[in-house]
């Protein structure tokens, strides 16, 4: 039954060891670790709008506010915010001490160095807390996580340029018949162009895997045990062949493999087309 035989092929499966790598090529890698994040965000009480950081005691309706500095995204204020004070602000700017609201600049008049506040405010009106999108120690990619593009961004405002990640895993494609050519070759009688290698490739990629393409093999024992070494000095991780599987006398893929030493997990399975599907274990 198809069910079974999806269950022993994945019954083995593992997860293959760790390595570090940049943010740069980690795009659909799988996380070997939960990651924690290694900075604040914000890392400070931070101006929501453009306006004017107040006391919000101090910004009623019609308020006169003396304007003694600004703030700007990356260029923190070092005075105070005293009574009847104001400094003008940025998004991304740091709240300076004193101030508790911002007024966004469509509610305010300028005269001079003095805003005219136009809408009275309230504290924490228009500020984003310091850590409000998370703090440090925080665990927010699980290990397991497939990183996308959301991951990546997140990863790296945590503060991570590189992340443990498992090993991409190596997939061997290995074709058999006489019969096979390359695209583009002129064709004899009898003869067909090997196209399963190119969409297998594709989907092995599309998965995160790398992989090996080890040609055709001819269909001959030899040629055929050949393949499978090389896939085995390759460092392959899994082997994918076709063609070959079947029981005629050419069909020499299940006698190779059991050669080599592979432990048989089931031949056929109940699905048409398909019926000469194998899988096993080599080492």
């Amino acid at each position: 039954p198809v069910a079974e035989a999806y269950a022993a092929v994945l019954k083995d499966a593992a997860a293959l060891p760790e390595e570090t790598v940049a943010l740069t090529d980690a795009h659909h890698r799988t996380l070997a670790r939960d990651i924690a994040a290694l900075r604040t965000q914000p890392p400070a009480a931070m101006s929501a709008m453009d306006g004017y950081a107040v006391r919000a005691a101090d910004a009623v309706l019609g308020a006169r506010l003396k304007v003694i500095g600004e703030v700007a995204a990356g260029r923190p204020f070092n005075d105070t915010v005293g009574p009847g004070q104001a400094a003008r602000i940025f998004t991304g700017g740091v709240i300076p001490r004193g101030a508790d609201a911002v007024v966004i600049q469509e509610d305010t008049a300028r005269d001079g160095d003095i805003v005219i506040v136009n809408e009275a405010i309230v504290a924490g009106k228009n500020i984003r807390n310091a850590g409000i999108d998370f703090k440090q120690g925080d665990v927010l990619l699980p290990r397991g996580t497939r990183l996308n593009d959301r991951a990546l961004a997140l990863a790296a405002g945590m503060n991570h340029p590189r992340l443990p990640v498992h090993r991409r895993p190596r997939v061997a494609i290995l074709a058999t018949g006489d019969e096979l050519v390359a695209p583009g070759s002129p064709l004899a009688p009898g003869q067909i162009i090997f196209s399963n290698v190119f969409a297998l490739t594709a989907l092995a990629h599309s998965e995160g895997a790398e992989t090996i393409d080890l040609g055709i093999a001819r269909d001959t024992l030899e040629s055929t045990t050949d393949g499978i070494r090389h896939a085995r000095d390759a460092g392959a991780d899994i082997l994918v062949t076709t063609g070959g599987a079947s029981v005629g006398d050419h069909d020499l893929v299940q006698a190779a493999l059991k050669a080599e030493g592979t432990d048989m997990a089931f031949w056929k399975i109940a699905l048409r087309p398909g019926k000469p599907m194998m899988h096993g274990r080599l080492g």
